[in-house]
């Protein structure tokens, strides 16, 4: 641990940074209403006072305090009654509750407390989030972490940037910046090299840097900001996908309080792991697809086998998914599929309509135009979120088949398949 030895458990601050999905927008209703032990905020609310200034400053007076969601008024910053309506765009739940709850929740007693901030700003590409943008939003970053380090020196409490939770994407997919896979990616390794460089700078051990993959509303079928994410974090030692975001239930291409919540468990179940030394943690992913007469054939790195199917949520209610959501294309475009079945714990067999013609093949996976951006393939791990889904609130906009499958039960964390685009290898 960096600065002085502590006279109380040391701070292990987690931030999340990025675009709305890392500040919570829309995220209605708030359902982690109650302290989260173990747990703290910097101030009134995750979030700073103003969610667009190029500075970060706490809502509220400059403390630590426990740490539970809060509705904001994204225009004034202004604390919203849990019993107001929503706003038209309202900042509420984010990742960060139940991330760090997950996390508090499988530490013994005397742990570090964790810290989560939200320093994200909604809307921007990650060109206008990076180091030297005008205006600096990457400064947000440093006045939270300064700003904890000074609570954390006046309560002689050892302090330290234990992770950075990226979630970003959308605006660079809907081309407000590159979208270019190579360089999209050398711009998430430039961040990556700045906030290890300079938010964490000095520390004993660097920051975990935890990624989600843009997926569901937010895609394009050229694929090609979500695979500059796995991409990287499958080349860079101490980045991890957490995994896609298409399953979570999501409205205006955000989520509510029961998207953010699971998500957010995901993240925990992944950090945890990232705290406590698992560097081999993998999403799961293709690594090979081959053509052996009318069968596409993909392998895949699977965290939990076996695989298995789902429905993930499109919008608010769950929904197939034609093809399992995969995409077969030659020369002449879509080779229909006949049948998308499960040939064994770990590969995915894909019998065609037709002979593909000849030429390069490829296969898709989550694509937008013909998947709205999901698929249904997941792996088999049991675990389970510390905290449930809630589908009984007033105007609860989920089918009934799915309120009665999900309510009061935990978020399951299995883990589901990152969208994808890659060439299909022919066989003899």
């Amino acid at each position: 641990m960096s600065d002085a030895a502590a006279a109380g458990p040391a701070i292990e601050h987690v931030l999340a940074y990025g675009q709305s999905l890392s500040t919570g927008w829309d995220g209605w209703p708030v359902l982690s209403r109650s302290a989260r032990p173990g747990c703290l905020m910097l101030g009134s609310s995750v979030r700073g006072v103003d969610e667009a200034a190029p500075r970060w400053a706490p809502l509220g007076r400059l403390a630590f305090l426990p740490l539970f969601a809060i509705a904001q008024d994204i225009r004034t910053g202004a604390l919203l009654a849990d019993e107001a309506p929503p706003a038209a765009e309202i900042l509420g739940e984010t990742v960060l509750e139940s991330a760090l709850a997950y996390c508090a929740a499988r530490r013994g007693r005397g742990s570090a407390a964790l810290l989560g901030s939200a320093c994200g700003v909604g809307g921007r590409p990650l060109e206008k989030l990076s180091r030297g943008a005008a205006p600096e939003l990457f400064n947000r970053l440093r006045d939270c972490v300064r700003l904890a380090r000074l609570v954390a020196r006046a309560e002689r409490r050892a302090y330290r940037v234990a992770a950075v939770l990226l979630l970003q994407g959308e605006s660079n997919v809907a081309g407000d910046g590159t979208r270019d896979r190579g360089e999209y990616a050398a711009l998430l390794h430039r961040l990556i090299d700045d906030i290890l460089g300079d938010i964490a700078a000095g520390q004993d051990a660097p920051p975990a840097i935890l990624l989600y993959q843009t997926s569901g509303a937010y895609t394009h079928d050229d694929m090609d900001v979500p695979q500059a994410q796995l991409d990287l974090a499958l080349a860079r030692p101490g980045v991890f996908l957490a995994g896609p975001t298409y399953p979570y239930p999501e409205k205006h291409g955000h989520m509510d309080g029961n998207g953010y919540r699971w998500l957010g468990a995901q993240f925990g179940k992944v950090l945890h792991r990232a705290l406590n030394g698992d560097a081999a943690w993998r999403p799961l992913h293709p690594t090979r697809a081959t053509l052996s007469g009318q069968t596409v054939r993909i392998a895949f790195s699977v965290p939990t086998p076996p695989l298995a199917w789902e429905t993930p949520f499109v919008g608010l209610q769950r929904r197939e998914i034609a093809d399992r959501g995969f995409t077969v294309l030659d020369a002449a475009g879509p080779v229909p599929i006949a049948d998308a079945s499960l040939e064994d714990a770990a590969t995915v067999a894909l019998r065609l309509a037709r002979p593909p013609a000849a030429g390069p093949l490829h296969v898709r996976y989550a694509d937008r135009t013909r998947h709205h951006g999901r698929g249904m393939l997941h792996d088999s791990e049991p675990t389970m979120a510390e905290d449930a889904f809630v589908s009984d609130f007033a105007g609860a906009p989920y089918s009934p088949a799915d309120a009665a499958a999900l309510g009061g039960r935990p978020y399951a964390l299995v883990n589901w398949c990152t969208a994808f685009a890659m060439a299909v290898e022919r066989t003899r």
